[in-house]
């Protein structure tokens, strides 16, 4: 009976060891078809997600690079300041039209979007026009930081107008902030992720302003 018990383990281990081989095949399998084919230059829109989020005509979404636009309302939470607005904007730009994307280093995202500027018939920088309207802010994460100068300028553009967003996101309520040269964050002084921040890496800066027009975003944590 021990025998048979035996035999019967290693029959069961085996075959775990197969499935689990199975597994890794087949993910590395994915992983290699998705870099083996290239993401479109240019695709047709068919549909707009949110202010930064929108669906090709093969299904596939993209997420804007460079910006950040108001959340919808979703899980029982209201949507944010500007939040329909955005998504009305860029499917004005957008729905409908074939747009041509740009890709930096990091193509996708941890959802398996891809990540890209998109830019109209015209060569309109689709993320700098939401910019120019107060409709979302720079929100850019190394190593993607192409159209930078572009970027920053259109937010300032809507910020001196106080334009959109920026009627109220310039309301500041801390002494100062502190700043993350390397993540492109800025924090509240009490953020336990500001407490985190290299000695090398970390900027005060004393105006909620100032962080902006440096490039600066705001931490989601803590919400300055």
């Amino acid at each position: 009976m021990s025998l048979f018990l035996t035999k019967r383990k290693t029959a069961n281990g085996k075959r775990k060891t197969l499935l689990i081989l199975l597994l890794l095949f087949a993910a590395l399998a994915w992983a290699c078809d998705r870099t083996s084919q290239p993401p479109p230059q240019k695709a047709r829109v068919i549909q707009v997600i949110d202010g930064d989020t929108l669906i090709l005509a093969s299904g596939k979404a993209v997420r804007l690079l460079g910006i950040d636009a108001p959340e919808m309302e979703r899980e029982g939470r209201l949507p944010e300041f500007l939040a329909h607005q955005a998504k009305a904007y860029l499917a004005q730009l957008a729905e409908g039209k074939e747009v041509r994307l740009e890709y930096g280093p990091l193509r996708y995202d941890r959802y398996d979007r891809l990540l890209a500027h998109v830019f109209l018939a015209d060569n309109t920088l689709v993320e700098a026009a939401l910019l120019r309207q107060g409709l979302a802010r720079v929100y850019f994460h190394p190593p993607n930081l192409s159209h930078r100068e572009v970027l920053l300028a259109a937010q300032t553009e809507a910020m001196d107008a106080r334009r959109g967003l920026w009627v109220k996101a310039l309301n500041q309520d801390e002494p100062f902030y502190a700043a993350n040269r390397s993540t492109l964050r800025f924090h509240r002084p009490a953020c336990p992720l500001a407490a985190k921040i290299a000695a090398a890496n970390r900027l005060k800066i004393s105006a909620i302003k100032q962080a902006y027009l440096q490039g600066f975003s705001p931490c989601r944590s803590c919400r300055p």
